[in-house]
């Protein structure tokens, strides 16, 4: 903002846009000027301003204590909170203090100790030679050349130690050409920085510097503390403030770094062996204590997660710490649950297997491919470094990240990338200056996909007014849709479908979750894995194994297990080529039966052969594999008709809310808010009021008298659109928008319906607007006294009541539930995932899963097994699946009861009621 602009608005009318210009500022789409993304300081500039010319004329009124009171209310902004470091690695082992953090990257002595640990790895490799270790002199002569520089190519450094003809370092490849070197050293020691003085500084003192370049957030202060310190210039000083530094930490605190740097320093030694030589265990972290059961993950996992907050529910969290990524979280807790249950029954395992999704060893051709992809991204990501660097801004992932999402807006024409929210052009100098950002097409919290395919750079306006919703929720039926439509034909396919009207059926149906969760899955395997390790003394040897996903797929079709598990598509072959049946859960039964019939002696020979296989398939090499025992595919299939599904279903908090740690179990209401006009319906149904947007409008809003409440506007789109319909009454309502007229320009109408609602209402309990109830918590059976079961009911004064609880009224801190008579009982009370068991026409006993039910007092239920996409399932008259129907009065003559399944598989069943 000019400097002679007083206010935010006089800028804006004296601006006109300027040729080449991207800094916080947009093409509009209506009249070619410029609009403008002030910051913080540009109102406190316009404040300061105005607050001078008023207290002139008004100085009794306007006095400083009144500024800084007026002026903390408009401009407070409360600090960010604290990010909390993680623990040492080694953090309460080894003498190591139980509480010390790791220390930060920019730290001299991560810088160090990653730079030895780094070159120390380094062989001298030639062909038809072994590889030979670098000589001490070899080592101090390479670390000498890195320690000044950022980074330094492998073809500069094998001239620093006179490599003969044909020799060449092991990590140098076409993909990776250089090694980086000491950043901190090499960007403090430039001639506009403390250049040669820089090394004369001890490590704290330097660390103390960097320190105060890291957290200081008063830069004035900053700049007065170094030319006071160190007398230089303010030119200089301005340098240094402006380093540019690591962000993040290590793995290791201060004591494990000194100890690990010391030992590098000493020999030509890797990692793995001055950790031993410092005393410590670099991949076995156990204390040596053996547990009988499983703790809480925290308490073993303590320096691979986050440390506690106060703010976390449970005493354990907040004493170890958890893992954020709820899946993980839940997952590790499940498995203690499990395996706790394991050894009260049959004693601690012997050895535990746990599936980890990873690939196997590549061959030759995949390796070709594996390092071509690898190239080529990391050729993109140098590219994008340097760009970073021509514009000024920090070289970070997640600048990187924001200019390849930006470079894939459209990869045919890099000159025409626009937002695809409101198809304006988007400058790559706008990326980093806040008036763009990255969004998720469709949101995190309801797809959890963070992939690049989800992701797309947009104007920062147009992600607020998106909100939580899809592309097609927020803009589908407006008149942005055909500018939106026309950029999305620009983007990949894999993002395109995002934009679709049936985008969220699809991330069910197609498993966009699943997805996720795989990936997930190897993380907390992996995790898993370390946590399962505490039930066995380091002297045990290793007694926790993770085998491959790949693994797992392979062995089960060599075996004939894919299709033990037959859907009415497939032919019961036991060496059909049949793929996993994921339509039914007990596939992952299978897969634990193959990853517990397989030894490490498996394992090696799978691992050993797989990397030896030459564009062949995997399975063909192990076709002739035993299976585990004979008879085994047998006893698997009988285990399986045996086994029954277990879910957890989602039953919210136990109790009523709490004042200062409250939750819930789900959205509690829709998005749409409505007006309450006053006036009800003869049956007591109230008539409220919304705004819907002129081309959401159907026929029957308009044939219905009354509908809007502005009787003349609805008679003048009758009129417009008589006879119309489809297509041709959709142009009918955009032609009628443009008429002149009273109505030219109209986006939105108001109407009106009667409609269950929610009553919201304000501090003083006045009801100022109403929302529509979107799920449903619980749904209660009664058992009257002449034993009929009932969910619906009229009271004394004839109003209909029910006993299906919604999600918003579940969450009433007062809500009180109502009882058919004062004698009914009741008999279930049922959540989604809850099981059932019933008996139909006398048959055997089944059990079903609670899928959805209704206001209305309907249910739908499916057998215990059945997976997919259920509700699609059903309408797909291929499949043989369908819902089972039924209501409070059938759930009687089905004898159904609810049952639960312990963490050992064991259904307890209480029987069907009197």
């Amino acid at each position: 903002m000019d400097a002679d602009a007083r206010t935010v608005g006089e800028f804006l009318s004296k601006r006109e846009p300027r040729k080449g210009e991207a800094r916080r500022v947009r093409m509009r789409h209506d009249a070619g000027r410029y609009d403008f993304y002030p910051d913080r300081k540009h109102y406190e500039h316009e404040f300061e301003r105005i607050w001078v010319a008023q207290a002139q004329h008004h100085p009794k009124l306007l006095t400083q204590d009144t500024k800084r009171a007026v002026k903390r209310v408009i401009f407070f902004q409360r600090p960010l909170k604290q990010q909390v470091v993680g623990k040492c690695s080694f953090a309460g082992l080894y003498g190591i203090p139980e509480d010390e953090t790791r220390i930060p990257k920019a730290h001299p002595l991560f810088q160090q100790r990653r730079l030895y640990e780094e070159v120390n790895q380094l062989e001298i490799v030639s062909v038809g030679a072994a590889s030979r270790k670098l000589t001490l002199d070899e080592r101090d002569a390479l670390v000498l050349k890195l320690q000044d520089k950022k980074r330094v190519t492998f073809k500069t450094l094998g001239l620093s130690i006179k490599l003969k003809a044909g020799e060449r370092f092991n990590k140098e490849s076409e993909n990776r050409t250089d090694l980086l070197g000491d950043e901190v050293r090499a960007e403090m020691m430039r001639k506009d920085c403390f250049g040669n003085d820089w090394p004369a500084f001890a490590i704290d003192e330097q660390w103390h510097i960097i320190d105060r370049l890291l957290n200081e957030e008063d830069t004035e202060r900053l700049l007065v503390w170094l030319q006071t310190n160190f007398g230089i210039s303010q030119e200089r000083a301005e340098a240094i403030s402006h380093a540019n530094l690591p962000q993040g930490h290590g793995r290791f605190g201060i004591t494990a770094s000194t100890a690990l740097l010391r030992e590098l320093k000493a020999d030509v030694t890797t990692y793995a062996e001055a950790a031993k030589q410092a005393g410590y265990r670099h991949s076995d972290h156990r204390t040596g204590k053996c547990y009988e059961e499983l703790p809480y993950y925290g308490e073993i996992l303590a320096r691979e997660i986050p440390p506690g907050r106060l703010e976390y529910g449970s005493a354990l969290e907040r004493r170890w710490g958890k893992i954020t990524n709820p899946t993980v979280h839940i997952g590790l807790n499940q498995l203690r649950k499990l395996l706790n249950a394991v050894v009260r029954k049959y004693g601690r395992p012997d050895y535990i297997f746990v599936e980890l999704a990873r690939e196997l060893k590549l061959n030759e051709k995949q390796k070709a491919e594996h390092n071509r992809r690898i190239k080529q991204s990391t050729d993109a990501a140098t590219a994008r470094s340097k760009q970073l660097v021509e514009l000024g801004e920090r070289d970070s992932g997640h600048n990187r990240m924001k200019l390849r999402i930006w470079e894939q807006l459209n990869l045919a024409d890099p000159h025409d990338r626009r937002c695809p929210y409101c198809g304006l052009k988007i400058e790559i100098e706008m990326l980093m200056k806040g008036s763009t950002e990255i969004d998720h097409i469709i949101p995190y919290s309801r797809c959890l996909d963070d992939t690049l395919d989800n992701k797309v750079i947009c104007h920062t306006q147009c992600n607020r007014q998106k909100g939580n919703k899809t592309p097609w929720e927020r803009w589908g039926e407006t008149d942005r849709w055909s500018i939106i439509r026309h950029q999305v034909a620009r983007l990949h396919k894999s993002k395109q479908w995002r934009f679709s009207p049936d985008a969220m059926q699809r991330v069910e149906r197609d498993g966009g979750f699943i997805a996720r969760q795989l990936a997930d899955t190897q993380y907390l395997s992996r995790i898993a894995a370390k946590y399962l390790s505490s039930l066995y003394k380091p002297e045990e040897g290793r007694r926790v194994h993770a085998v491959t996903g790949r693994m797992t797929a392979m062995l089960r079709r060599l075996w004939g297990l894919n299709n033990i598990l037959p859907d009415h598509n497939w032919v019961d072959n036991e060496h059909s080529d049949a793929p996993k049946n994921r339509l039914d859960h007990r596939h992952h039964a299978i897969d634990a039966a193959v990853v517990g019939a397989t030894d490490a002696r498996m394992i090696q020979r799978i691992a050993t052969s797989a990397g030896h296989a030459e564009e062949q398939h995997l399975d063909v090499q192990f076709f002739d594999l035993p299976h585990p025992w004979d008879g085994f595919r047998e006893d698997l299939r009988h285990s399986l008709d045996a086994i029954t599904v277990s879910f957890k279903p989602d039953h919210g908090r136990k109790g009523k809310p709490s004042k200062d740690h409250d939750v819930t179990s789900g959205r509690l209401h829709n998005d749409t808010a409505y007006g309450l006009t006053g006036k009800v319906t003869a049956t007591g149904v109230p008539i409220v009021v919304t705004r819907k947007p002129l081309l959401s409008l159907k026929p029957s809003d308009l044939n219905n008298l009354g509908r809007m409440p502005d009787r003349d506007l609805q008679d003048a789109l009758y009129q417009a659109t008589t006879g119309t319909s489809g297509k041709e009454f959709e142009k009918s309502l955009l032609d009628f928008a443009k008429r002149e007229g009273p109505y030219k320009g109209i986006r939105r109408v108001r109407l009106t319906e009667p409609l269950k609602v929610i009553p919201i209402r304000d501090k003083l309990g006045r009801v100022y607007k109403a929302v529509k109830g979107d799920a449903n918590a619980r749904f209660d059976v009664w058992r009257m006294p002449d034993g009929k079961w009932i969910t619906k009911w009229k009271d004394r004064e004839g109003s209909e009541q029910s006993s299906i609880i919604s999600l918003f009224d579940a969450h009433q801190r007062h809500f009180e539930e109502t009882r058919p008579h004062p004698a009914a009982k009741k008999v279930l009370s049922l959540r989604q995932n809850d099981l059932l068991a019933i008996e139909r026409g006398g048959g055997a006993r089944e059990i079903m899963r609670v899928v959805k039910f209704s206001s209305n007092g309907s249910m739908q239920l499916a057998a215990h097994n059945e997976a997919g996409a259920l509700r699609s399932r059903h309408d797909d008259r291929a499949d043989r699946f369908r819902y089972v129907s039924t209501s409070a009065g059938r759930l009687k003559n089905l004898r159904a009861r609810q049952i639960r399944i312990d963490e050992l598989g064991h259904v307890h069943d209480p029987g069907p009621r009197d």
